[in-house]
């Protein structure tokens, strides 16, 4: 398996080269999108599937769960099968499309194995961890990146679902 870390000079300077074109292949704009009113609640589906969860378990996994997905800002550049990803100030992910997944550290106890395919007119990114697995669907509608998000968790007994809107910054 190959595994890349990315440095964040490296990735940075990657995602700054985009050139906002949409790459056919993705259906994805490349560019900055920001957080949108019209989206699901992402903290809310979290509690609630949390909720029936014993207290200290409950805490912990909402910690998590929260982190992993609390963003306002997605950039997003697409070069042939290359692809990379910045949520906010995090450290960047570059991923190529149908290969092995990359090493993506969130936090030192919040690392993830990456991967991306093609998903129709959309591109999925998947995120496994230790104790979640998520996949991400994103996809251009006019200047809006729209998100689609299932996260697996062991301790809940349904998978974690929300959408969410971000609109096109430049």
């Amino acid at each position: 398996m190959r595994r890349w870390i990315v440095p964040a000079a490296v990735g940075a300077a990657f995602l700054s080269c985009s050139s906002g074109a949409a790459s056919p292949a993705q259906g994805v704009a490349s560019g900055i999108y920001g957080g949108d009113l019209r989206s699901d609640h992402a903290f809310e589906a979290i509690d609630s599937a949390t909720e029936g969860l014993p207290n200290s378990t409950r805490v912990t996994a909402r910690m998590r769960l929260r982190k992993s997905v609390a963003v306002a800002r997605i950039r997003i550049s697409t070069a042939g099968d290359r692809v990379g990803i910045a949520y906010d100030a995090k450290a960047p992910i570059t991923l190529w499309i149908g290969e092995e997944p990359v090493t993506w550290k969130l936090t030192d106890v919040l690392v993830f194995e990456v991967s991306a395919r093609r998903d129709g007119d959309a591109l999925a990114i998947r995120f496994r961890g230790e104790d979640s697995d998520r996949t991400t669907t994103y996809r251009t509608v006019g200047r809006d990146l729209e998100e689609e998000t299932t996260m697996i968790v062991p301790h809940v007994s349904t998978p974690i679902v929300f959408k969410r809107v971000f609109h096109r910054e430049n």
